[in-house]
């Protein structure tokens, strides 16, 4: 086991002053690289116009980032053990730094992809990082304030992100999204050299555990290439059901070298308690539908409700105020009841928020969707430091960096693959529907015939008419026909949704109950 991470003696301030400035300094790390992994989602439209890509592509900006995100909050306790939270968050923040460089000057969609992963490699080494050093900075009936002010560096990131990066996108170009955070990761550097704790000299050193990191790497990476394969190759042709055999054989693997490893990626002790078991379950749905949403909604917004990149990201905007008043009213809420409350809650705002998004269509006026925004974003809110607080309280101090970095890992692998799964859905149902409403389109149908005739009128005026008009007449309906199909697959994705969050509240009963053995 490795020794718990303790925070440093302070050396300029008073021990209080010293511990807000310190998580202060881990939240600046973490907003402006969380704020990156949605900032993004806004500029995709205009990606894919700019390299001449189809979606199947394009998911991979938020989906590589989401990936390399995933499989490096594995390291978090590595990292932490032999190097120390202030080296390590110093060099997460240098490298996010390059690769936005990069991101900003690639001259293919290739080496855009590659600077996402690296960002996302840097921020999900950051995130468990951050959480840890919070909480073991902060005294037990302080952590519930300090956790809930935390989880806004978590979840009012990517609710803002999108707000700033219509804005840029609008304005500037699509590149200035990589680099437009980098003035946090900067401050925070240098703050991290005086106020973030540095190793502690009796945490014990281990290495690096590279087969079960190299097994979860093929895991991952072959479950979302099959994902994001599966639609454009088949779903039954050779390479989709080789890459998820594939996957499937190493994430066997995985589970058998951890429960044997000395060193283990993702320490199987921890699910022995059943509140952090039932915990990282709940995590996993959570990433999916937050992240999933997260990518569906900017596109949503651009495409079927016809709303500017601004105007699709300042529809996140009043859902990110509202959780400015509620974090710090959730991380109290979880000191005074069981954490399984405010996730029930949270859960149940979620699917109703997004069972609504469901019957959204073109019409539907911008404040009605800032509203039921607003309510899911209010319900994460409860959500974040309740699951934070209730499944690391549960496990010994020794396990606490271990416990941090796997719950939120398994947070990213939901969110990765729901960002996969809901661009499949996407995809997938918008050629299904394309299909049955291309069916309808016969001479019976009057409502066709009706269109049609009223569009002979405004062609007339414009001076083509007879056999000239039949071409006009097959685009205008197949324009007519892809724009309804694909609100209606943006109605199936977020139905999809609100049915996992209403899943998930059934699997979060168990933290409404006092484990055995814990006071």
């Amino acid at each position: 086991m490795t020794a718990a991470v303790q925070p440093a003696t302070p050396t300029a301030a008073p021990a209080g002053l010293f511990r807000w400035i310190t998580m202060f300094t881990v939240m600046m790390g973490l907003l402006g690289t969380v704020m990156s992994s949605t900032m993004a989602n806004i500029a995709i439209p205009d990606v894919m116009g700019a390299f001449g890509i189809g979606q199947d592509r394009a998911h991979w900006m938020s989906s590589g980032f989401l990936s390399a995100m995933t499989v490096s909050m594995l390291l978090n306790a590595w990292f932490l053990n032999n190097f120390g939270a202030r080296s390590s968050f110093i060099g997460a923040m240098l490298v996010f730094t390059a690769a936005s460089v990069l991101g900003e000057v690639a001259p293919t969609y290739e080496v855009v992809v590659i600077a996402r992963v690296i960002q996302g490699a840097c921020a999900g080494l950051l995130q468990p990082m951050a959480m840890s050093v919070t909480f073991m900075t902060f005294k037990p009936h302080e952590r519930g304030v300090a956790m809930g002010l935390f989880g806004m560096g978590v979840v009012i990131g990517p609710a803002i992100g999108p707000t700033i990066g219509g804005f840029i996108v609008d304005n500037l170009g699509w590149r200035y999204v990589f680099t437009a955070t980098l003035p946090l990761p900067l401050i925070a550097t240098a703050l991290a050299l005086q106020f973030v704790p540095a190793r502690d000299p009796n945490a014990i050193r281990a290495k690096l555990n590279w087969q079960s990191l190299l097994l979860m790497v093929t895991t991952v990476g072959g479950l979302l290439n099959g994902l994001s394969n599966g639609q454009r190759l088949g779903w039954e042709s050779v390479y989709v059901t080789g890459s998820l055999l594939v996957a499937g054989a190493a994430a066997l693997a995985f589970v058998t070298r951890e429960l044997h490893s000395r060193t283990p990626l993702v320490n199987l002790e921890l699910f022995t308690s059943r509140t952090y078991a039932a915990s990282a379950i709940v995590s996993l749905v959570f990433g999916a539908g937050f992240f999933g949403s997260t990518y569906l909604l900017p596109i949503f917004a651009q495409t079927v409700c016809g709303f500017t990149a601004v105007k699709a990201g300042l529809m996140l905007l009043p859902a990110g105020l509202a959780q400015l008043v509620i974090f710090p009213i959730a991380g109290r809420l979880v000191t005074l009841v069981r954490p399984g409350w405010p996730i029930l809650f949270g859960l149940l705002a979620f699917a109703i928020s997004t069972f609504e998004f469901a019957k959204a269509d073109f019409d539907t006026d911008f404040w009605t969707l800032a509203l039921w925004l607003t309510l899911g974003r209010i319900g994460l809110g409860f959500v974040f430091p309740s699951l934070s607080i209730g499944s690391l309280q549960s496990l010994r101090p020794d396990l606490v960096p271990y416990g941090a970095g796997t719950l939120n890992f398994t947070r990213m692998v939901g969110a990765a693959v729901g960002v996969n799964l809901l661009a499949v859905i996407v995809e997938q149902r918008t050629a299904s529907h394309a299909t049955q409403l291309t069916q309808t389109q016969t001479w019976d149908n009057q409502t066709t015939q009706a269109l049609l005739g009223r569009l002979d009128a405004l062609l007339a005026k414009g001076g083509l008419v007879g056999i000239e008009t039949a071409a006009a007449h097959l685009d205008y309906l197949g324009r007519i026909i892809l724009a309804k199909a694909n609100w209606m697959a943006f109605q199936d994705g977020f139905l999809t949704v609100a049915v996992a969050f209403g899943v998930a509240m059934l699997l979060a009963i168990p933290l409404t109950r006092k484990e055995r053995g814990t006071k």
